[in-house]
């Protein structure tokens, strides 16, 4: 072992190889140049050899220090193979999912601890994200509803989104909505992240949504149903999403059994076959998405 040179040197060494720069290699190492200047000059005491010329704040590797790069980067290449294959094994017991975060939000974690009970050791690492997968990352699952975030993947249907307007109690009991129409005479919420939701709703209700009250504009839905809930208008946000706060009376349901189909769920992933615990995760998620239930105040509840 003593004729090991010294391996932080020997790491400094390489980095600084292969990129041909001091000032990169330190930048890689969260180090200062100076500091990746002294480990390479420790590393040329211990060999005995020059491995860079110095000239013009630039560095060239000497021969001997070309002929030692060449010996010493296949090694540093199966070093980082060796921790690849670690921590993939870290990760079998682990299905990795990309999903929305509102639906993470307000649908899927208040139902992981179920899966959990029902599969323990098996755990779900979630990152949450918006736009189209990020197909440069390991993931086993992503959840997405626009089909233009597909690409490249393939899609199985997990469910129907269903949505309702929702307000305040204190809001509802003040202007005695009972029919669509009603809706044309109350401040409204739309949301930035979601256009398609009021048009859609309106749509399937007969009446034109160009003659609404907006009363506010926010980015995302969870924030509009704070808006809701804190009296300064009446939301269309899907169900799936509202569910708990229509159960613990912090939002009310003025037109009972008034949804709207306005879109879908799909579960991605990439060609081939998943692995076997995620396969168990898929069909656990399945099944939780084609239970039915019943929500407050009476209303249809479909693809919950």
């Amino acid at each position: 072992m003593s004729r090991l040179p010294p391996l932080n040197a020997l790491r400094t060494f390489e980095a600084a190889a292969r990129h041909g720069s001091f000032t990169l290699a330190a930048a890689e190492l969260c180090v200062t140049p100076g500091a990746v200047s002294r480990q390479v000059r420790a590393l040329e005491d211990h060999l005995g050899q020059a491995l860079f010329a110095r000239a013009n704040r630039k560095v060239i590797l000497t021969e001997a220090g070309q002929r030692y790069f060449t010996l010493i980067s296949g090694p540093f290449a199966e070093l980082a193979r060796a921790g690849d294959a670690l921590r993939r094994e870290a990760g079998a017991d682990r299905v990795r999912l990309d999903c929305v975060p509102t639906l993470a939000m307000h649908w899927l974690l208040q139902r992981l601890p179920g899966f959990r009970a029902a599969h323990p050791g098996l755990d779900v690492d979630m990152r949450t994200a918006t736009g189209p997968v990020d197909l440069a990352q390991e993931f086993d699952f992503a959840i997405r509803r626009d089909p233009a975030h597909f690409a490249g993947l393939m899609a199985v249907p997990l469910m129907t989104e269903w949505s309702l307007p929702v307000c305040s109690p204190a809001f509802q009991a003040r202007h005695a909505l009972r029919t669509p129409e009603d809706m044309r005479r109350v401040p409204g919420v739309s949301i930035r992240a979601r256009e398609d939701l009021w048009p859609s709703w309106c749509r399937a209700h007969g009446i034109s949504s160009t003659r609404l009250a907006e009363a506010q504009t926010v980015d995302h839905t969870f924030v509009a149903m704070q808006a809701a809930e804190d009296g300064l208008g009446v939301a269309v946000v899907p169900l799936l999403f509202a569910h708990r706060l229509l159960e613990a009376g912090r939002l009310a349901c003025p037109l009972p059994g008034n949804e709207a189909a306005t879109g879908s769920y799909s579960l991605l992933r990439r060609p081939g076959k998943p692995r076997p615990l995620a396969e168990t995760f898929a069909a656990w998620l399945m099944d939780e998405c084609a239970r039915p239930t019943t929500p407050p105040d009476g209303a249809a509840c479909r693809g919950w």
